[in-house]
């Protein structure tokens, strides 16, 4: 199996400049990925950050519970949930628009350095869906599991499940079907240059926002807007 392809992302880092005055539409949506979700923005959250990550959880509605999870869960379950979700061996991304959580993908199993395997999990609020919130942050965990290590990622989802199956398979997922459930493989790759450096642009980014957003939480407001003024 061939590690999952990731040359939109490493391709942009490197020719960034010269796609911006390509006349290939192609070529320049690979540089607008960002642009195209709006007021949205993708990141990872932190532990201080678990709050939020247990809001999203709580708003997913019955049948996203019981697709995220392969059964009906209830609220106690969630919180108790995300509670072990920001562990040593546990990575969040997340898509958020003003503050809020409206999609994220987990990355567990880092804590086992020597078995070099990991498994993703997504959850995307029911109107957000259908806007490729779900690749832009499968590319992110799959960036984060080839810096660490992780030579094969593990998804499981429901047979009914088709906007999952549809996007393992863009991933050139290996997908075994069983009754209750369906099983996804994915080859990562190794770490390059370019995959450490986008994820490093990431958290720099990420950091920033967390910055901005404690900060006008304690600040007044007119003291937050005189400090970003030029």
């Amino acid at each position: 199996m061939e590690p999952a392809k990731q040359g939109s992302r490493e391709e942009r880092l490197l020719f960034d400049s010269a796609l911006r005055g390509s006349g290939d539409e192609n070529v320049k949506d690979m540089t607008l990925t960002a642009a195209s979700f709006g007021r949205g923005e993708f990141r990872r959250l932190w532990l201080s950050e678990r709050e939020v990550f247990i809001e999203h959880l709580l708003r997913l509605d019955p049948l996203t519970r019981r697709q995220r999870f392969g059964t009906a869960v209830n609220d106690a379950f969630l919180q108790n949930y995300a509670v072990t979700t920001f562990g040593v061996g546990g990575i969040v991304y997340a898509y958020l628009e003003d503050g809020i959580v409206r999609g994220a993908a987990e990355l567990r199993g880092l804590e086992d350095i020597a078995d070099r395997s990991g498994e993703a999990a997504f959850s995307v609020e029911g109107g957000w869906r259908r806007r490729g919130i779900g690749g832009a942050l499968f590319e992110r965990l799959i960036t984060a599991a080839r810096n660490r290590g992780i030579r094969t990622l593990y998804l499981t989802c429901l047979p009914q499940n088709a906007a999952m199956r549809r996007l393992a398979a863009k991933f050139e997922a290996d997908l075994v079907g069983g009754y209750s459930d369906v099983e996804g493989v994915i080859a990562t790759g190794g770490p390059t240059p370019f995959t450490v450096l986008d994820e490093a642009l990431d958290h720099a980014q990420g950091f920033a926002t967390l910055a901005l957003t404690i900060q006008s939480r304690f600040w007044p407001a007119r003291l937050f807007v005189r400090a970003l003024a030029p």
